[in-house]
């Protein structure tokens, strides 16, 4: 892939994009390149996105609730159903934005993209845990191992999280284009 091809995954957006300071306009655009794999973020995007994303899921969770107290929904259990599946609508929801996201980071920090990968594991691993631990009082699970796999997923993900959060990008372009802040 030539230059000139590189150039074209960039979305003419992006060159202002990253003077803005608001994180709203960045959870915006990261969730209109959802699809793009193939080009790099820096670590003002990832930052901002994930500041975003709070700020949209507050506020989704407030209109929710008032939504829910007008419609006199008082039962808990009918209220932990609600709030699940919004969380679980939600996190499916910004799945490929996210994926998207960490794999622009990698390229970036001029890493493989299956990181990605290993990044996403860890994490739904957490999910599958958590489940695990609630019924292990009733299954014989042996809880060393599942220690010890826990302590390498939270290394692993510190590792990552530091690396895609702290990492400056390469400077200049490389393998999967441009530096976007050029």
């Amino acid at each position: 892939m030539d230059d000139q091809e590189k150039e074209e995954f960039q979305p003419q957006e992006a060159k202002s994009i990253y003077k803005s300071k608001n994180p709203l306009k960045f959870w915006w655009f990261v969730i209109k390149r959802s699809l793009d794999f193939k080009t790099r973020s820096p670590r003002k995007e990832y930052w901002m996105f994930y500041i975003g994303n709070i700020i949209v899921f507050i506020a989704l969770l407030i209109l929710l609730t008032l939504i829910l107290y007008v419609s006199n929904i008082a039962d808990y259990k009918e209220l932990v159903m609600v709030y699940s599946v919004f969380v679980i609508v939600w996190r499916i929801a910004l799945l490929l934005p996210g994926f998207s996201l960490v794999t622009r980071r990698f390229h970036d920090t001029n890493k493989n993209a299956w990181l990605t990968v290993l990044f996403f594991a860890c994490n739904l691993f957490f999910g599958y845990l958590s489940s695990v631990l609630e019924n292990a009082r009733s299954h014989n699970y042996n809880i060393i191992i599942l220690v010890l796999i826990v302590i390498i997923c939270i290394a692993i993900d510190l590792w990552l999280f530091i690396v895609l959060g702290f990492f400056k990008g390469a400077s200049g372009p490389n393998k999967y284009g441009a530096n976007p802040l050029d």
